[in-house]
C-alpha cells in the first residue's frame, strides 16, 4: 500500500574551509569520521507515509560517526561541528582531518573503530566501489557493526550495491538506511541538503528527529521504501533531470555564440521566462565566465548517468536523451574536466569552434 512521500523539514541549519559556528539547539553529541575513497529483485511494497513534523529526540549522549571526508563528506562533518557537535575523525589521507581536528575534532583509526564507538554512523563515499570497500574491507563497517548499531550511507550507488550492504549489515543484527543526498558542497556547508531514503524506517525516523544527524545536515527528507532500492532509484531520477538540464544549457550557449548572439542576453531571456530556475542561472554564469571550480564534479554527474542507464537497461526502457547527455559528460572527462564542476560540459562544444 502506498501513500505520499514522507517530506521532512529540519530545524536550524548550517569545501573544505571555514568552520564558523552557530549555537546548537540540542545536547552535545559526538560524531566520528573515516574516509576511503547486483541483482536483487525490486521490493514493490513501499512505506511512504507522510509525517510533516519530525518527532523530538530525547536528550542523549549518543555518538554519531561519519565515514568519508571528500568534498561533500567534509562539509557534512563541518556542519555538525558548526552546530556544536563533538566530532571524532579519521581519514585515509590524514591531512584532510587537520582542519576538523583544529576545530575540536578527535581522530579515530578505522571504520570499525568509528562503528564501535558510535550508535549511528553516516557514510559519504564517491561511488559504489568505495561504499563497498568501507563496509566489506579490512577493519571496515562489518568488523564492528552489531545489534544496537546503525549505519546510514549517503552515497549515490546502484540498487544492487545498496542491497548488498543492507543485507550484510542486517545480518549482523544492526540497522541500515540508504539516504543519498541532493545538493552541492555549499548546501552541505549550510545544512540544506535533501535526503532521499530507503531501508529501516525506525532509523529514518530517529535520524530526522530534531537535533539528529540528518536533521542537522538537511532540511528536506523523504522516505521512499523499506529497502535501499527505492532510495537509489529516486536519487537517479533527480540526476537525470540535473544532468540533462545542464547539458542542454551548455549546448544552448554554445549555439548562441556560434549564431553571433550575446550569451548574457540569452541567459537574461531564459531567466525571465517560464524556464527560469536557480540551477541554470548559476551554471549559465559559470559557463560564460569559464569558471569551473568544483561544486559537483563532472565525474560524479557522469557516474550517476551511467547508473541511470544501467537501471534503464535492467527495466528494458530506452533513454536516448540520457544516453546523449552521458556521452557529453564522458567527452568532458576526456578533455581533463573530470574533477571540474559539471558546468564544464560547455567546453565540449569548443573542440570544433570556428574562429
Amino acid at each position: 500500500r502506498q501513500s505520499p512521500p514522507d517530506d521532512r523539514s529540519s530545524l536550524p541549519s548550517q569545501v573544505d574551509s571555514p568552520l564558523e559556528g552557530s549555537p546548537c539547539p540540542v545536547p552535545l553529541r559526538s560524531a566520528s569520521f573515516w574516509n576511503r575513497q547486483p541483482r536483487s529483485p525490486v521490493r514493490r511494497k513501499q512505506d511512504i507515509s507522510t509525517n510533516t513534523a519530525a518527532p523530538s529526540l530525547p536528550p542523549t549522549t549518543m555518538r554519531v560517526g561519519f565515514l568519508g571526508l571528500g568534498v561533500m563528506g567534509k562539509q557534512m562533518a563541518s556542519t555538525l561541528l558548526k552546530k556544536g557537535v563533538e566530532v571524532s575523525v579519521w581519514n585515509r589521507t590524514a591531512s584532510r582531518c587537520d582542519e576538523l581536528v583544529k576545530a575540536g575534532a578527535t581522530a579515530l583509526s578505522s571504520p570499525a573503530e568509528v562503528i564501535d564507538s558510535c550508535t549511528v554512523t553516516h557514510g559519504m563515499l564517491a561511488d559504489p566501489a568505495a561504499s563497498e570497500a568501507v563496509v566489506f574491507g579490512d577493519n571496515g563497517v562489518l568488523g564492528a557493526v552489531r545489534a544496537g548499531k546503525s549505519y546510514i550511507d549517503h552515497s549515490t550507488v546502484d540498487e544492487a550495491t545498496g542491497m548488498r550492504i543492507f543485507e550484510a549489515v542486517k545480518a549482523k543484527g544492526a540497522r541500515f538506511l540508504a539516504a543519498p543526498v541532493s545538493g552541492g558542497w555549499r548546501d552541505a556547508a549550510k545544512g540544506e541538503l535533501l535526503f532521499i531514503a530507503g531501508g529501516d524506517r525506525s532509523l529514518f525516523d530517529e535520524s530526522t528527529a530534531e537535533g539528529a544527524g540528518m536533521a542537522c545536515m538537511g532540511h528536506k527528507h523523504w522516505f521512499l521504501s523499506d529497502s535501499p532500492e527505492g532510495a537509489a532509484r529516486g536519487k537517479l531520477m533527480l540526476q537525470i533531470m540535473m544532468g540533462s538540464m545542464v547539458g542542454a544549457l551548455a549546448e544552448t550557449l554554445a549555439l548562441t555564440e556560434r549564431a553571433g548572439l550575446n550569451p548574457a542576453q540569452i541567459m537574461e531571456m531564459l531567466n525571465s521566462s517560464a524556464m527560469a530556475n536557480p540551477l541554470c542561472a548559476a551554471k549559465g554564469k559559470l559557463m560564460m565566465d569559464q569558471n569551473y571550480a568544483p561544486n559537483f564534479q563532472v565525474y560524479l554527474q557522469q557516474k550517476d548517468l551511467r547508473l541511470t542507464m544501467a537501471l534503464a537497461d535492467k527495466l528494458e526502457m530506452p533513454t536516448p536523451i540520457s544516453a546523449a547527455v552521458n556521452a557529453q559528460y564522458i567527452a568532458a572527462k576526456q578533455m581533463g574536466h573530470g574533477d571540474s564542476d559539471f558546468a564544464a560540459v560547455r567546453d565540449v562544444y569548443n573542440v570544433d569552434k570556428k574562429k
